[in-house]
């Protein structure tokens, strides 16, 4: 078990500023408001490096004793790799901040949840390099819920905090829905794969501004006997 408190982050305006998520802003304006996230934001992680102990249909056994259960990393992992499972976030002081303020100025609000998307994601990052830097490769990232949730369903959060305990390691919290508390909480589990594995690709849903791919259809798997599909 591994907890990063805090995480090494840099907010960089310029950066930020060639986003999608700034578009049509001022410059001035995000600076000033990125000036006042700065100290609400407190990036932390947990993770762990476990192996793949079996792999038995939909369910993957890890060494921990835990079982995930999950149609794609059943077909692309196999018995014996590293894997590992991860939570981080940036606390809960920015969303905080904003719900109390959000009355005041919803643009203002808007822009600073967009700095508090761009942090995590720069934290996730600086987790992400040192856990791909032990794998010794770049690494497949598998979230519960991404997509439509079908491959790996949102309710295997639950076996994720059992491993890692972020409530009692980082002070993030899970909802009875499976949600993350604070908000701007990332989870994942991270192995290195033969091929790439992008949940949008799989995933129908025409407006989504975190599409990274476009859909490709219905998944097929290949170890593993469950058909996925989309179209009921």
């Amino acid at each position: 078990m591994k907890v990063i408190d805090p995480i090494p982050v840099q907010l960089n305006l310029e950066e930020f500023m060639r986003s999608s998520a700034a578009r049509g802003l001022r410059e001035t304006d995000v600076a000033r408001l990125m000036d006042k996230c700065r100290p609400l934001i407190e990036p932390k992680a947990v993770y762990a490096f476990l192996k793949i102990v079996e792999i038995n249909d939909d369910k993957v056994l890890l060494s921990s004793g835990h079982t995930l259960k999950s149609i794609i990393l059943s077909d692309m992992l196999k018995p014996g790799q590293p894997v590992v499972p991860f939570v981080a976030t940036i606390g809960p002081k920015l969303e905080n901040h904003i719900l109390e303020n959000a009355k005041g100025s919803m643009l203002q609000a808007w822009i600073m949840e967009k700095i508090g998307d761009y942090a995590l994601e720069k934290a996730v990052g600086y987790v992400r390099s040192l856990i791909e830097r032990d794998l010794g490769g770049s690494a497949t990232s598998f979230g519960p819920g991404t997509g439509t949730g079908k491959l790996f369903g949102i309710e295997q959060q639950e076996i994720l905090f059992r491993i890692l305990e972020p409530s009692k390691n980082i002070g993030v919290h899970l909802t009875p829905s499976y949600l993350m508390v604070p908000r701007k909480s990332v989870s994942s589990v991270l192995a290195v794969t033969e091929k790439e594995y992008v949940a949008c690709q799989y995933c129908p849903r025409e407006r989504c501004e975190n599409r990274r791919k476009p859909f490709s259809g219905e998944y097929f798997a290949v170890k593993c006997e469950t058909l996925v599909s989309y179209n009921k």
